[in-house]
């Protein structure tokens, strides 16, 4: 019996003592960076383990961050009121506005003998003369604009220039 107990106890001893896993007996040497998954994606590095943020650990070098102690808990916030003063704030005064008079005067649309307008034929002639104008004027615009950039390349001014087509 006292053999069993005591090999149980020199596995136990030996577990304490050693590595947590093979990578740490790898990095065990490194100077020791601890990485943490941060928001965006991005990754933060400390030179010590932050407490209690194990599931957001990416990466360490050096010592496994379950060998350092964590830190104290800190002490219950003690709550209390704030002082009492002798003034008083006054909210600031409604703003007046037209009460609903419960009838449909002020909604037409809501009554029963509305009727919605109703939209006009579209005259094809007009639509055809409004789609010529603004061809007629974004071709001008276009050549206008090529017949700058053709003078600023060619170095010309003005009437001396060719007209460009």
């Amino acid at each position: 019996m006292r053999k069993i107990i005591a090999a149980l106890a020199f596995s136990a001893v030996l577990t304490a003592c050693g590595y947590v896993d093979k990578y740490e007996e790898g990095v065990a040497d490194y100077e020791p960076t601890y990485c943490y998954a941060a928001l965006g994606g991005g990754v933060e590095c400390y030179r010590e383990p932050i407490a209690g943020e194990d599931r957001r650990l990416v990466n360490y070098y050096g010592k496994h961050p379950s060998r350092f102690d964590a830190p104290a808990k800190p002490a219950p916030a003690q709550y209390q009121a704030p002082p009492m003063v002798n003034a008083w704030v006054k909210d600031p005064e409604p703003v007046v506005r037209v009460l609903p008079k419960g009838d449909l005067s002020d909604r037409p649309w809501l009554a029963s003998g509305y009727q919605a307008p109703v939209a006009r034929e579209a005259s094809p002639a007009a639509t055809q003369a409004l789609l010529r104008q603004a061809h007629e004027h974004l071709s001008r615009s276009i050549q206008q604009d090529s017949q700058d950039k053709l003078n600023g390349l060619n170095g010309a001014t003005g009437e001396d220039a060719p007209p460009f087509r």
